[in-house]
């Protein structure tokens, strides 16, 4: 079983995975707002920006992933960006809740020199302040299947990273 899951973990097969996960975050996110009519907050923009750095990270993994400590580096990267992954969907539960003293206004927040949602606003532009996420699967809200979607992707990653560092101590000599 570790040496299946070591295969996978050092696998095309692993990195692809994370931008298929990625694209079918992004297609929910999208279809969420174009067919269902349901405005992203900023929040949600947020979201889908730590979503798109894991298929960033990936997509290169798919080219690094036999050099040892590219792979490793940018599994750090993707576990960091599920944390605020995590984190922007956490709010965004406390906010629905009324449980979250922060500003949540129209700005996606993003600087000047890289304003995702003036060059692709049909993915990362803000069309309303934070309130809710609509409903969701299993009685959950949006925001709070994110939160659990995500906690799982970040112990699935966080076993990727084990097995990525794990040749490292496994040396001898």
């Amino acid at each position: 079983m570790m040496a299946q899951l070591d295969r996978f973990f050092h696998s095309l097969w692993y990195w692809l995975a994370i931008v298929c996960t990625g694209l079918a975050l992004e297609g929910v996110a999208l279809f969420y707002q174009y067919v269902l009519g349901e405005p992203p907050c900023v929040l949600c923009i947020q979201a889908r920006f730590w979503v798109l750095v894991g298929m960033v990270l990936a997509l290169v993994g798919l080219f690094l992933r036999k050099n040892r400590l590219a792979a490793v580096i940018l599994q750090v990267g993707i576990v960091g960006a599920l944390i605020m992954l995590i984190n922007r969907s956490w709010i965004s539960v406390l906010v629905e809740r009324g449980q979250y003293d922060g500003q949540c206004g129209m700005d996606a927040g993003f600087p000047d020199w890289f304003a995702l949602d003036v060059w692709v606003p049909q993915i990362f532009e803000v069309w309303t302040m934070c309130g809710y996420t609509p409903r969701f699967v299993f009685g959950l809200t949006m925001g709070e299947g994110l939160v659990y979607g995500s906690v799982i992707l970040l112990l699935v990653a966080l076993i990727g990273l084990f097995f990525q560092v794990r040749p490292w101590f496994n040396r001898r000599g």
